[in-house]
């Protein structure tokens, strides 16, 4: 493995799966928005409810974008 990961407990605020399917479209926009994702003061696109980092560079965020949509068909049949 190239690269060094960690492990840290902490407690963690987040959506349950019921209510997160009854979301609205709105609903699910605002909790991406601060809920569940936000970019901090050194332009790092983090998770908000542990804070672990999902991007630092315009690069990775591309390839995560590329990741989403490749399993996309794999996600909900709603």
């Amino acid at each position: 493995m190239p690269y060094q990961t960690f492990k840290e407990q902490q407690e963690v605020e987040a959506v349950d799966i019921h209510t997160m399917a009854d979301m609205s479209a709105a609903d699910y926009k605002d909790y991406l928005d601060g809920g569940l994702l936000f970019v901090d003061h050194h332009d790092v696109l983090r998770s908000q409810p542990a804070g672990y980092p999902l991007a630092v560079t315009k690069a990775q965020f591309k390839e995560l974008m590329v990741y989403l949509k490749s399993i996309e068909s794999r996600v909900g049949s709603r």
